[in-house]
């Protein structure tokens, strides 16, 4: 069994940001405790958070977040020295630990468990994720690696240390913007405040995703016709609608951009709800698991699955399509197999439905909103 810990370095003096960041609020938490939450969520057993600067004020949040707290009395010297303190407190039995940094809170719980299966199939010194071609975090590091780190002296970081086992790095592909991004002044934790939870892609995380399950170049104009239809529709909603029912149009556009990800395989759609849910795009996945295919009963809200799926039947290829006009052609195709015919009719009804649906409350037709803004 693989046994791994965690270390946090939390000794930073925060001079750029001008808040102390391991305590900033963020989402339901703090910087410090997203941060301990990414590892207790994959069974990490011992967290360790190196404490410099308000020790006791981090320390006692470490505990509370469930992590145990060591204190660097040379925190003014620099992450490394941090690197040290938080390695001496390791349990000599593990098999690697991770490094991140508490100023780099938006690393999703899905990385992590990728990383840690990928480091259990494996004989890597060091594996790092990788995002749009970059190196990012957290490393999760062989303890092989330990006894050279501590008797390293200093010169460089851990980075240049690390160079040197550059032979036996590995990396691992990952679509989470969260690796990359830092807290270092007050505009990334503003950031970081729009970021934090949300459970579908953003730009570049759906382009990573594209290039790593191989979309073709017509799936992707595809997807984003799709987007620019459910962005229009979810913005005509939200104008008309009571307060209390406002969709979230960047999480309708993200679901689209996605949700022909499985495109060419057996039931599309469940295929790409599951390769989104594997990298933490829980939301979207909820929305790609129904495209194709979905009932809207009377008493049902419409939400962002049923602007996705309608925007999705309005479009062919990537160009605007009339509803109607759509599976008629399909039924032309089919016009010997009954039962075919039967399947088609049944969900042109459901089609029409969520369309006639939206139509009472927004008081426009959608195919004159396609036309107009998803050419």
């Amino acid at each position: 069994m693989t046994r791994l810990a965690a270390v946090i370095p939390s000794a930073g003096l925060s001079s750029r940001m001008g808040s102390f960041k391991p305590l900033l609020p963020l989402g339901s938490g703090t910087v410090l405790s997203r941060c301990i939450e990414v590892f207790r969520q994959n069974g990490v057993a011992r967290i360790i958070v190196v404490t410099g600067k308000r020790a006791e004020e981090v320390a006692s949040a470490a505990r509370r977040a469930g992590a145990v707290a060591v204190h660097n009395a040379d925190y003014e010297q620099g992450m490394f020295s941090s690197v040290l303190t938080g390695i001496r407190a390791l349990d000599p039995t593990i098999s690697g630990f991770f490094l991140l940094p508490v100023d780099i809170p938006l690393v999703r719980v899905e990385t992590v468990t990728r990383l840690i299966q990928a480091f259990s199939e494996s004989d890597a010194s060091v594996f790092y994720p990788r995002f749009q071609g970059q190196r990012g975090h957290p490393p999760l590091i062989s303890s092989s690696l330990i006894p050279h780190i501590l008797t390293h002296d200093g010169q460089g970081g851990l980075r240049a240390l690390l160079d040197t086992f550059e032979s036996g790095a590995h990396d691992l592909v990952v679509t989470d913007a969260g690796s990359l991004r830092d807290l270092d002044h007050p505009a990334d934790y503003e950031f970081a405040m729009k970021r934090v939870g949300q459970e579908y892609p953003f730009a570049e995380e759906w382009e990573q995703l594209w290039d790593v399950y191989g979309v073709s170049q017509d799936i992707r104009e595809h997807c984003a016709a799709v987007a620019r239809v459910a962005k229009i529709l979810c913005l005509r909603f939200n104008e008309t609608c009571t307060p209390h029912a406002l969709l979230n149009p960047a999480l309708a556009t993200g679901a689209a951009m996605v949700h022909d990800i499985g495109k060419g395989r057996k039931h599309h759609d469940a295929v790409g709800a599951w390769r989104l849910l594997e990298h933490g795009f829980t939301d979207a996945a909820q929305i790609v698991r129904e495209h194709s295919d979905l009932s809207l009963g009377e008493r049902d809200n419409m939400t962002e699955k049923e602007i996705v799926f309608l925007a999705d039947k309005l479009v062919q290829g990537s160009s605007p399509v009339r509803l109607n006009a759509r599976y008629e052609a399909k039924l032309m195709l089919f016009g010997d197999r009954p039962e075919a015919r039967k399947a088609i009719r049944a969900r042109q009804e459901r089609a029409n439905a969520v369309r006639a649906r939206l139509e009472r409350v927004i008081g426009v037709d959608v195919e004159t909103l396609a036309f107009e803004g998803g050419g």
